[in-house]
Formats: structure tokens, C-alpha cells, sequence
């Protein structure tokens, strides 16, 4: 079993799994070397850093994309910041802010790639 359907087999309901899956592919997308582990309990994207997790939790999808790009898109991400380095969005697919996200996880691979 690989990693993401590791993670799928222990989300609670069907919704869950289609929001995991619709992120890791919105994230592979950008990321298609990326290794993906799971560390801290979320879905984690590795080249050869970590780049980037992301959570389904009880009341929202949570993105950390770590400290650095959170300062670099500021203004971009005011509406989904949470903490220092998460972002939260609402358990709907269709609301996640593709753009943003696929931004971030480029910004950090050629940021790890320095």
C-alpha cells in the first residue's frame, strides 16, 4: 500500500478521501518527482526537502506550506492563514484556491532546489 492510499484507508468517510485526493493531485501536479510521506500525520511532498503537507481534519483541509512562502505570498494567502505556517480551507473542493496552492508548492521546490 503506498503512502497516499495509506492515509486514505484512515480518513473516516468517503468526503474525506475525495478531498485527499483531489489535493494530492492538485499538489502532484506541480510536484511529479515528489516523494510523498506521511509525517505528523499528514500527506508530506519531499524533493529533496519537504516542500509541503496537507491534512484533512474534522472542520477544514489544512495546507502548511511551512514558514518561507507564507511571507513571500502575504497578501496571497491572508485569506486562508491560520498560524505561522497553515493555511486552512473549507472541506469543499470546488473552494480550494488551485492556483494558490500549485504556486506555493512551485515556489518551494525551486526555492530547495537553490
Amino acid at each position: 500500500m503506498d503512502n497516499v492510499a495509506q492515509y486514505l484507508a484512515g480518513l473516516e468517510n468517503e468526503r474525506d478521501r475525495e478531498l485527499a485526493l483531489s489535493m494530492h493531485k492538485i499538489i502532484l501536479t506541480v510536484l511529479p518527482d515528489a516523494e510523498v510521506k506521511l509525517a505528523y500525520g499528514l500527506v508530506g511532498y519531499y524533493q529533496p526537502k519537504a516542500l509541503c503537507y496537507f491534512g484533512i481534519n474534522k472542520r477544514h483541509v489544512g495546507f502548511y506550506p511551512t514558514n518561507q512562502p507564507m511571507a513571500h505570498f502575504a497578501k496571497e494567502v491572508a485569506p486562508y492563514q491560520t498560524g505561522k505556517g497553515t493555511l486552512q480551507f473549507k472541506k469543499d473542493s470546488a473552494a480550494f484556491p488551485v492556483e494558490l496552492i500549485q504556486n506555493i508548492a512551485r515556489w518551494q521546490l525551486a526555492q530547495a532546489q537553490k
